[in-house]
């Protein structure tokens, strides 16, 4: 959406609830976050950019986020280095 805080270029305070926080206060109150997590061979380029040895492989972690209404307000996609790569949940059991 032009014009707000989700598409604005400049730095600025988030605040307390960070990006989710800005989300919400447009109306789009994140919901559901889905993760995915697979693994590659890199590129040539990310190879060279994250400094990868040969054979190593990549870890591609890709995140959905949507509305309760199913609305998608942020997708992102991460490449690691397999023998860097760590992942760890916490979370509160909803009621």
């Amino acid at each position: 959406m032009a014009g707000t805080p989700p598409v604005d270029p400049t730095p600025g305070p988030a605040g307390r609830g960070g990006g989710f926080a800005v989300l919400t206060l447009q109306g789009l109150e994140p919901h559901e976050v889905t993760e995915a997590f697979s693994s590659r061979m890199p590129t040539p380029d990310e190879i060279a950019l994250l400094e990868i040895p040969a054979g190593e492989p990549v870890m591609v972690m890709e995140r959905t986020v949507r509305t309760a209404t199913g609305h998608p307000v942020e997708f992102a996609i991460g490449v690691h280095r397999a023998s860097l790569f760590s992942w760890q949940y916490t979370f509160e059991m909803p009621d």
